[in-house]
């Protein structure tokens, strides 16, 4: 990707979430905006981008949490937990419309799902790096959808 191409993504993401981050049922499809029509090719590659854009700001919070805590897998639990919330709190127009829209997502958006949820389930020492694949994408889907269970309903989870 050209840095001139990165740009136009970053703002086209940044239109989004403020012009439609309270108001996830309205996305429009890109064709329907000058400022997404040459960036995005449909709205699935616009929610890959979205999800590209929280992924990339949970791993930060992962990388930091995960280097404070020991290596145990509570400890690790706890600080994939931590992140996720901070992420969450930090982009709440970002989660509102991936959790609006990302469940019925497929191509490269359901892509970026399924490579949260391996981050989330290997972080959290619930799987092993090696560990058979459908085992960590069992595992990284249970504990997505925990943690925005608990997040709808404004209760932390326990872990």
């Amino acid at each position: 990707m050209s840095w001139q191409r990165f740009h136009r993504r970053t703002a086209a993401v940044r239109f989004v979430l403020e012009r439609f981050g309270n108001a996830p049922e309205h996305l429009p499809h890109p064709r329907e905006h000058a400022e997404l029509s040459p960036v995005f090719t449909d709205d699935h590659d616009m929610l890959a981008a979205l999800q590209h854009k929280w992924i990339n700001q949970l791993m930060g919070r992962l990388e930091r949490r995960l280097s404070e805590s020991a290596d145990h897998t509570a400890e690790r639990l706890e600080a994939t937990r931590l992140a996720w919330e901070e992420t969450a709190t930090a982009n709440p127009e970002l989660r509102r419309i991936l959790d609006h829209h990302l469940p019925t997502a497929h191509g490269e958006a359901l892509r970026a799902l399924r490579a949260e949820q391996r981050l989330l389930a290997v972080s959290s020492g619930l799987v092993d790096h090696d560990g058979a694949p459908s085992e960590t994408d069992r595992t990284g889907e249970a504990l997505l959808r925990l943690l925005r269970g608990a997040r709808e309903q404004h209760e932390p989870v326990t872990v």
